[in-house]
């Protein structure tokens, strides 16, 4: 497909996706420590909860990074810019009511903001943790929601791969206009 805007190229994908390895990797050796006893499988996940948030944050800065270039893309085309809220929410499935994207955004905020709430707030973040099933208790969110994405693999490049088939419906429906 010929592109016809400088944004519809994704340059943000390879780095993303070299982090996720990385993460990916790095969590696979401390559960790896967990197994041969040099801590435990807490501890693992405690530590792979560092390596998780960082990643969606990460994510989080794709995702802002494609709606800006959504946006841009749709002012030459002579369109008015829409709100990340409204691109976050393009569907995977219509059964659901926050896509995956909305889901990303919501975790890697909750792992930015987290340690600063006295009480669970009532906001868009916690509503769309609760409607994935995370809560004030739930034991390593992090890696609770991000199964919600990816299912039972631990590879985090299925995430680049959500925000990457996100991005390219988007310019799709540019396209189809």
């Amino acid at each position: 497909m010929l592109k016809t805007h400088m944004n519809e190229v994704d340059h943000r994908s390879i780095p993303l996706r070299t982090l996720c390895t990385t993460a990916t990797n790095a969590i696979n050796e401390l559960l790896t420590f967990s197994k041969a006893g040099v801590f435990d499988e807490l501890t693992a996940m405690e530590y792979a909860s560092y390596f998780q948030g960082a990643i969606l944050v990460a994510c989080q800065a794709y995702a802002v990074g494609v709606v800006s270039d959504i946006n841009k893309i749709r002012e030459a085309q002579g369109m008015s810019p829409l709100k990340k809220h409204i691109l976050y929410n393009c569907m995977e499935s219509i059964s659901i009511k926050y896509s995956y994207v909305e889901l990303i955004n919501a975790l890697a905020n909750y792992f930015k903001h987290n340690e600063e709430w006295k009480l669970w707030p009532i906001n868009s973040t916690t509503k769309i943790l609760k409607y994935y099933g995370i809560y004030e208790s739930t034991e390593f969110p992090m890696n609770f929601g991000i199964m919600q994405i990816i299912g039972e693999s631990n590879d985090l490049r299925i995430l680049c791969e959500v925000l990457e088939t996100w991005k390219a419906c988007e310019i799709r429906k540019l396209d189809e206009r």
